[in-house]
């Protein structure tokens, strides 16, 4: 008995030796934090920096002052508002050696772009005709104060505040605590506005305090906006008065007048109002040549040339086609033409 009652005490002692191993492991694995890398892909570049940190990652571009210019890769939130996403292509793979990104719409500017952690490559395919792929290596940099700075669309902070090693351990978007450390960052910042919605708008609104339902509400009605688009349009209404200069040219005269009419129609009203778009105004206009437009004739008929003049009746109409807080387009040829 005495034999046995010594070894259950190896075998307790051998099992608490165990057991704490187990927990300081654990212990060393829940507060191990993961580390944010800066690389640097040249200035002036579609991609200018390259922060990393884990799985995580961000685009940013300091030389863009003119619009939103830090973007988020990942995969560890659930969804990612559109225009958090780099020009808005969807991420199609991202772990800890790099990320790929591949645009779905049909004539992209950009068709895709990966980054290689390992080889701290960058490369380009882009959509345009005859413009060639383009591979920017990245090197480490020190310029993580600037860059911070600069972020105005998702912050740098984003990654400097998930830093565990254990993503579940991480603050996530959608928590107030987390939503308003990244809003009071950017809020004083230039084309912030998105970031702005976004942070607000990513929390319940009983979360809401003070002024942040009325920010967020602003904020949401000036992306409305600047996403919308107003165009005027002149439709010929099929009436038009026209004067001739020799009376033998009178019919050729209403010809041509009735032709330069009909041409001033560059896009049916029903194109527009099939695509989104819808009437806010409209009035009665005539459109006039303001003067004598020469015809010639080649065969040398009419002493080869016939003046005439044209007041056209139609209707002016102004139409709005309202966006989202969205921009869905900026990755579009059609953007860049």
């Amino acid at each position: 008995m005495k034999k046995t009652h010594i070894a259950l005490l190896a075998v307790a002692a051998a099992g608490t030796v165990v057991a704490g191993a187990v927990v300081a492991a654990g212990i060393v694995v829940l507060t191990a934090k993961r580390e944010v890398s800066l690389y640097s892909c040249g200035s002036g570049k579609p991609v200018e920096f390259v922060l990393a940190s884990g799985s995580e990652y961000l685009i940013v571009n300091p030389s863009n002052d003119w619009s939103r210019n830090s973007f988020l890769v990942s995969k560890e939130t659930a969804s990612i508002p559109r225009n958090w996403l780099y020009l808005g292509i969807p991420i199609s793979s991202v772990n800890a050696d790099g990320f790929s990104l591949v645009a779905s719409q049909a004539r992209p500017f950009i068709k895709s772009l990966s980054f290689d952690a390992k080889a701290r490559t960058l490369v380009i395919n882009y959509g345009v005709q005859n413009k060639q792929s383009e591979t920017l290596t990245c090197k480490p940099s020190r310029d993580l104060v600037r860059v911070q700075a600069a972020a105005n669309n998702v912050p740098v902070e984003y990654l400097l505040n998930r830093n565990s090693a254990v993503p579940f351990l991480n603050p996530s978007l959608g928590q107030r605590d987390f939503n308003i450390a990244l809003y009071n960052v950017v809020k004083s910042k230039n084309h912030s506005t998105y970031a702005i919605y976004q942070l607000l708008s990513g929390m319940p609104g009983a979360q809401l305090k003070g002024q942040e339902g009325l920010i967020m509400a602003d904020a949401k009605r000036e992306l409305v906006k600047q996403n919308s688009s107003q165009i005027s349009i002149w439709e010929f209404g099929g009436t038009y008065r026209y004067s001739w200069e020799y009376a033998n040219e009178q019919n050729e005269a209403n010809i041509n007048a009735g032709n330069w009419c009909r041409s001033q129609n560059t896009t049916a009203l029903s194109e527009y109002t099939t695509n989104g778009y819808r009437v806010e105004s409209s009035s009665p206009e005539v459109r006039s040549t303001n003067g004598w437009v020469k015809q010639d004739y080649p065969d040398g008929r009419f002493s080869g040339y016939v003046k005439y003049q044209a007041q056209c009746d139609g209707t002016l109409y102004s139409l709005l086609k309202e966006g989202s807080v969205d921009n869905e387009i900026e990755n579009s040829l059609d953007y860049y033409d």
